[in-house]
């Protein structure tokens, strides 16, 4: 497993019921939830960090090892193993929008309260967007993306109306 919210939080949950398990991380640091972090090191999870995995070796149905390699060094390790699970990260890209003329920061868009960007009519919510103090969860992006859509209504028809209405009203 690798070292993000996703591999911190599947080595907790599976630790209680496996025989072992060992998270790999290419960092000496991990950037999960300090709460998560703190139940990490209280657990038997086997962490090593700085590596990668440099081959996963099988008998053609299933894996049974995977040998890791140092960061910025030469050590190698070959461990057994029964299973593997991968939670790669993303890095995210803006390709072409970036020759858009819209406000950059961080590789991500600048918007404001009402998810605009720079540029009128242009509207940015989710992780391909930045303002101050916004924390990068997709919880985020769900509630940013009703705001972004009503704005851009409202840019579009100035007399419709800004409410993003409940999901209990669906039923």
């Amino acid at each position: 497993m690798w070292g993000g919210d996703s591999a911190v939080d599947w080595s907790l949950m599976l630790e209680p019921i496996a025989k072992e398990v060992t998270l790999i991380h290419r960092r000496d640091k991990f950037r999960a939830h300090e709460h998560s972090l703190d139940l990490l090191k209280k657990s038997n999870v086997k962490i090593l960090t700085p590596f990668q995995i440099q081959e996963l070796i099988g008998n053609g149905e299933a894996i049974n090892q995977v040998k890791l390699a140092e960061i910025k060094g030469s050590q190698t390790h070959t461990i057994d193993v029964d299973s593997v699970i991968v939670n790669f990260g993303f890095v995210s890209s803006l390709g072409p929008i970036k020759k858009w003329g819209l406000d950059i920061e961080r590789n991500a868009i600048k918007v404001n309260t009402k998810m605009e960007t720079n540029l009128p009519g242009i509207y940015a919510a989710g992780d391909v967007c930045t303002y101050e103090g916004k924390v990068k969860l997709i919880a985020t992006g769900f509630g940013e993306a009703p705001t972004a859509i009503n704005n851009a209504k409202t840019y579009i028809d100035p007399t419709a109306k800004v409410f993003p209405g409940h999901s209990t009203s669906l039923f």
